[in-house]
């Protein structure tokens, strides 16, 4: 028996903006929001990544 893959939260993200490339303008906005806010501005870069990575615009390398 093996073991269950791991599954980090990053690929869980992108597969969802992949599923719903709609669901991009909702956590943008969300992401924009708490910009201002301690540790916002990382919220704010990781969602840019994730949607730029679901639309095919980069890759981070994650298995």
């Amino acid at each position: 028996m093996s073991a269950p893959r791991h599954v980090s939260h990053d690929e869980v993200v992108i597969d969802m903006l992949k599923a719903d490339p709609e669901m991009a303008n909702v956590y943008l906005a969300s992401a924009l929001e708490e910009a201002d806010l301690p540790g916002g501005q990382f919220t704010l870069v990781a969602a840019l990544r994730h949607i730029a990575e679901a639309q095919g615009h980069c890759q981070t390398g994650a298995p």
